[in-house]
Order: C-alpha cells, then sequence, then structure tokens
C-alpha cells in the first residue's frame, strides 16, 4: 500500500501537463496584454474576446465528437448552465481583458494569486463549506497580502485596473464553485465548451459595439500570431491538460499547481513586456501565497 501511494504521489505526466497548463494561463495574460489596445495595430478588447472564445468553443466541441460522445445537454441543466456562463465566465473574461487594458500583466499575476482564497470564500458565503479556524486565518493571511500589493506611495491605491482583476477573480471563484455541480454530471472539456458558446453569446452586444472601430488591416501580424496563441494554446490546449491532469490526479493535488500562473505571469511580464515589479509587491504575493497553504493544510467542514 505504501509503495502504491508513493508511485500516485510520483511526478508524472500529469505534472508536467499543470506545470505546462499554469506557463500556457501566465502566458495569456502576457500576450493579451500585447494585442488589445487602442492603436490601429492592435485588437480593441472585445474584439479579441469575441473572436478567441466561440474559437476555442468549436475546438472544443470538435474534440468532444470527434471522440464519439455526445455534445448535448438536458433541458433542465440549461439555467445552471446561463448562470455560470454569465456570472462565472463571461463578467470574468470581460472583467480581464479590461484589468489587463488598463493595468500592467505583472499587477493582473499578482492579483490572481487571490483565487484560491476567494474559492474558499465563495464556497463559505454559499454555504456549501463551513471554515475551520486554519481556513479562516489563511483567509485573513492571504488578504494581508492583497492590502501589500494595493499599497503604492505609502498609501493604499485602489485603482480602476485593480478593481477591475479583483472582479474577475471573484467571478472566477464564482464559476468555479458552482461550475461543480454541473461537472458532476458532464465531462470538464463539454462544460467548458458549453460555457465558451454561451459566453460567446453574451459577448456578441460588446463585440458589435466595438466592430465599426476595428481597423482590420492595421492589425500587425505578431497580434494575429498573439490570438491565434492564446485561442489555441492558452485556451484549448491548457484546458484540455488540465482536465487530463484531473483525471490523473485528482483535484487536490491540481489546486496546489494552479499558484503557479500569477508566478509564470509575473516572469513573463517581465521578460517579454519588461515590466517591473517591487520588493513591496513580491512580498504581498508570497504572504498570499502563504496564506493559501495554511488554508489548504487544514480540513474545510462540509455544511450539512
Amino acid at each position: 500500500m505504501h509503495r502504491m501511494n508513493s508511485l500516485k504521489n510520483r511526478f508524472g505526466i500529469a505534472d508536467l501537463a499543470l506545470i505546462l497548463t499554469t506557463f500556457f494561463w501566465g502566458l495569456n495574460a502576457v500576450i493579451t496584454k500585447n494585442a488589445v489596445g487602442d492603436s490601429p495595430e492592435s485588437f480593441r478588447i472585445y474584439i479579441f474576446n469575441g473572436l478567441r472564445i466561440p474559437a476555442c468553443s468549436i475546438l472544443l466541441f470538435l474534440t468532444v465528437w470527434i471522440s464519439g460522445r455526445s455534445i448535448r445537454i438536458r433541458r433542465e441543466h440549461i439555467p445552471l448552465m446561463l448562470s455560470i456562463s454569465f456570472f462565472g465566465m463571461f463578467l470574468f473574461m470581460t472583467f480581464f481583458v479590461a484589468a489587463l487594458y488598463l493595468t500592467s500583466a505583472s499587477n493582473v499575476g499578482m492579483f490572481n494569486a487571490t483565487i484560491p482564497l476567494l474559492i474558499l470564500i465563495v464556497a463559505i458565503v454559499s454555504k456549501i463549506e463551513r471554515p475551520t479556524k486554519r481556513v479562516t486565518a489563511g483567509i485573513i493571511v492571504g488578504f494581508s497580502g492583497v492590502l501589500i500589493l494595493l499599497a503604492r506611495g505609502g498609501a493604499f491605491a485602489f485603482h480602476p485596473g485593480d478593481a477591475f482583476i479583483l472582479m474577475a477573480c471573484v467571478c472566477w471563484a464564482f464559476y468555479t464553485v458552482y461550475a461543480k455541480k454541473i461537472l458532476t454530471v458532464y465531462e470538464p472539456m463539454l462544460v467548458v465548451a458549453w460555457v465558451y458558446l454561451l459566453t460567446s453569446i453574451f459577448q456578441l452586444p460588446l463585440f458589435l459595439y466595438q466592430l465599426p472601430s476595428q481597423q482590420w488591416t492595421r492589425i500587425s501580424p505578431m497580434n494575429w500570431l498573439n490570438l491565434l496563441i492564446s485561442t489555441t494554446i492558452s485556451l484549448y490546449i491548457a484546458n484540455s491538460l488540465y482536465y487530463f491532469a484531473i483525471k490523473k490526479i485528482g483535484p487536490s493535488r491540481v489546486g496546489i499547481y494552479t499558484n503557479l500562473t500569477p508566478v509564470f505571469t509575473i516572469i513573463l511580464a517581465v521578460l517579454i513586456r519588461g515590466e517591473t515589479i517591487t520588493l513591496l509587491q513580491i512580498s504581498g504575493l508570497v504572504i498570499i501565497i502563504i496564506g493559501i497553504f495554511i488554508s489548504k493544510s487544514g480540513p474545510v467542514s462540509k455544511s450539512s
């Protein structure tokens, strides 16, 4: 039995898949920051989303269909699917690209580190789980790190970009918690395909609003490449690797690896975009991660 557990916990292909997934998610923040903007060579922020999200949805549906599985969902699950698609994915995507437009990719990466703590809070507020003392302590420690991230020039400054990325993180936490209900019925890749399809429909008015101002012929080749990378690698391949890993090693170990995403985001933002981060910001990130490990090192009671 000990030998079997040792083999199960050994680093393997699933662990490598998760490292690649978090790397691709970190890369996504950087290339999206590069691709969107007001210049004629860039994509308008909702044009970018309006292209990549439905394209990824089609790729996911094709993958499910080619594998011989049904792409249908039952009528009684449509309201829940609409809810998690709108409040979870659509609002997340909308706030996420708005945040990247208003702040640096490294700043977005640091605030993304709050997501595991926000997932715990959403689960507690929704009465899905009851917090233990250890979990409560971890949340307090983690959000003290958030306050450090907000400290600029000796004072707290809550910039619009900070507000948008925090709202995006809350939406992702909502999606993660409530999507569990639908993930017990359908396979994850099919759920994500439907969520992306519905998100594309919700996104359509924003896409149409910005469409007249988009100068298609002047978009740079590099930004077309950024769009291709974001669609195929950061969304499609990353999602596929993520759910492959869940099946292989389970959600608990997967959750630990997601803490690498903000680290990769910051490193890539520095290397690719030449962004700078301060020691104060690094200390805030470290405190957030400590808070996450405090929370995850103890049990969270299930609500009755």
